[in-house]
């Protein structure tokens, strides 16, 4: 028996990584959200979410020169 897996049964069990909702972070959506502002999604630029309370909020960040340029092509 290997002398490393005999350690491993006896370690600290790792914690486990918890993401604090209530901060803004990076979300992936298939489906349109309402964002906070009110305005229309663009076809570029992350989105990002929180939790407040009970309800999520969603927010996009302004779509860059080089973006839209990209986009134009």
């Amino acid at each position: 028996m290997e002398f490393a897996l005999l350690f491993n049964l006896f370690r600290k069990p790792k914690q486990a990584k918890v993401t604090d909702v209530t901060l803004w972070h990076k979300y992936e959506t298939l489906l349109p959200v309402p964002l906070v502002d009110g305005a229309a999604r663009n076809p570029s630029g992350q989105i990002w979410r929180r939790l407040n309370g009970v309800q999520w909020e969603y927010q996009q960040d302004p779509e860059t020169i080089e973006e839209f340029d990209a986009r134009q092509y």
